[in-house]
């Protein structure tokens, strides 16, 4: 055999076992899903929550397999964490009906129990305008919108270049500015939701009760705390602790073991 067949022969063999690996490992993902959710319908919350939270550490990411692991934390008890896996949700679906509805009956029971303990807490994150309108878009949709007006405006300008008809020029003229306009917003919406979600982290309190905002890592001095599912900004990390921002402008140091990223 010639070193040109040899190397082919190779070739073919190596892909060959790399697709069988791959197989092999999408069947155990496929397996694990359905392990967790066969868990979940018999009533095994705990088994179901450690199958997804599996899934996860093997770098499967998925708003279906968010809500899973949001509802059996839910059955739980663990609220927090059932906040925090609801606002993953949202942040690939906007607007997930059933993640909305769960996330508010949590988040007034939780507020509702603080109460009876004699807290205050509004659990309720603070919005601005801009950060509802983020929270419309996800983030592949916010990047279509975009592609979609930037192409449609060149495609506009093209047309307009070729044709001769005054009252034609002056329609796609407004339609330029239109387009303009919608692309410099569609844009502006890509870049905030690409910001939100690999520069602006936030985290949620999963930790049950309250966990105390200390005034650095490892400090005795307490700032204020913080109830069970509290969303909050991450600011630094630092030797197993958070600085952490809340709804109310205060910064401080947590624990991040307290902590769920969303």
């Amino acid at each position: 055999m010639t070193p040109k067949r040899l190397m082919c022969a190779v070739l073919a063999v190596a892909g060959l076992a790399a697709a069988g690996a791959a197989r092999a490992e999408a069947g155990n993902l496929a397996g694990l899903f359905d392990e967790g959710n066969a868990a979940f319908w018999a009533g095994d919350y705990a088994k179901a929550a450690k199958s997804y939270a599996r899934l996860e550490e093997l770098g499967v990411t998925s708003a279906e397999l968010a809500y899973d692991r949001a509802t059996a934390e839910a059955r739980l008890g663990n609220l927090g964490r059932a906040i925090q896996y609801y606002e993953r949700v949202l942040r690939r679906e906007p607007g997930h009906e059933d993640a909305v509805q769960n996330l508010a009956v949590i988040r007034e029971y939780l507020a509702r129990r603080a109460s009876e303990a004699g807290r205050t807490a509004d659990l309720a994150p603070a919005t601005t305008a801009w950060r509802a309108l983020l929270d419309r878009f996800s983030p592949r949709s916010a990047a279509f919108a975009f592609l979609l007006f930037h192409l449609a405006l060149w495609i506009v300008l093209v047309a307009r270049r070729f044709v001769r008809a005054d009252g034609f020029r002056l329609t796609l003229g407004v339609a330029v500015g239109v387009l303009a306009i919608l692309t410099v917003a569609t844009a502006a919406i890509a870049y905030g939701k690409w910001h939100q979600e690999t520069r602006a982290r936030e985290a949620v309190v999963v930790r049950s009760g309250t966990v105390d905002v200390l005034e650095g890592p490892g400090s005795a001095v307490k700032r204020y705390a913080l109830d069970e599912g509290s969303r909050v900004s991450i600011l630094e990390r630092r030797e197993g602790y958070l600085k952490i921002r809340d709804d109310n402008g205060r910064d401080g140091w947590a624990p991040s073991a307290d902590l769920g990223e969303i």
